[in-house]
């Protein structure tokens, strides 16, 4: 999925969801890094901070580029003026021939968006469902977000913080925030002493 919709410009709009542990966001995050690879213009949306802090003003312009990520949808159910905002931007998105890519923990039929236009729109993507990772893939995905953060995150940590933190993507991802900026102050690597000394200071 992730090579062919970046290398194709078909399918033009992909609509992925999955419960908070299906791995959404590393996924876009995954195709906006195969896309940019490729030579397009690539962009990732994260909705759930944008709609808390910024203006529907940010989906302006995005039809100047290759590939759009707009992860996180369900963060506009029941504000009207970001649901307008991306009614026009999709429509903006679809004459430019750029293409879209949402996630969303529901599938467009369930979504809470109020805005009729905006789920008819929403209805004409390629729709797949994400199932829950295990925790093998749950392991891989912390390991390869932590490189992507210029962390060496070893197996036994990421096993370390599946059998004793938490187990939902979301939290994990979370924790390695945590531990990013924890190792980036002390200098250390990650180790499981250290994560353990890190997260259980946290949680005092």
């Amino acid at each position: 999925m992730v090579d062919s919709f970046c290398k194709e410009t078909l399918p033009r709009f992909l609509y992925l969801w999955g419960d908070g542990s299906s791995g959404k966001t590393h996924l876009s995050l995954a195709i906006i890094d195969k896309a940019q690879a490729n030579q397009k213009k690539a962009l990732y949306l994260p909705l759930a901070e944008l709609v808390k802090t910024a203006s529907p003003e940010v989906l302006q312009s995005l039809e100047n580029l290759d590939l759009v990520c707009l992860d996180e949808l369900e963060a506009m159910a029941n504000n009207k003026q970001w649901q307008e905002g991306l009614f026009h931007c999709f429509n903006r998105l679809q004459d430019s021939g750029c293409q879209l890519l949402v996630t969303s923990r529901h599938n467009p039929a369930t979504l809470e968006i109020q805005l009729a236009d905006l789920r008819s729109r929403l209805a004409t993507g390629l729709v797949y469902q994400l199932e829950s990772l295990d925790d093998n893939a749950k392991e891989q995905v912390m390991i390869m977000q932590a490189k992507a953060r210029g962390l060496d995150m070893p197996s036994d940590v990421a096993q370390y913080l599946l059998r004793h933190h938490s187990r939902d993507l979301i939290e994990l991802v979370h924790f390695l925030h945590v531990l990013d900026k924890a190792s980036l102050a002390a200098k250390r690597r990650l180790t499981i002493p250290f994560v353990r000394q890190v997260l259980h200071y946290g949680q005092n």
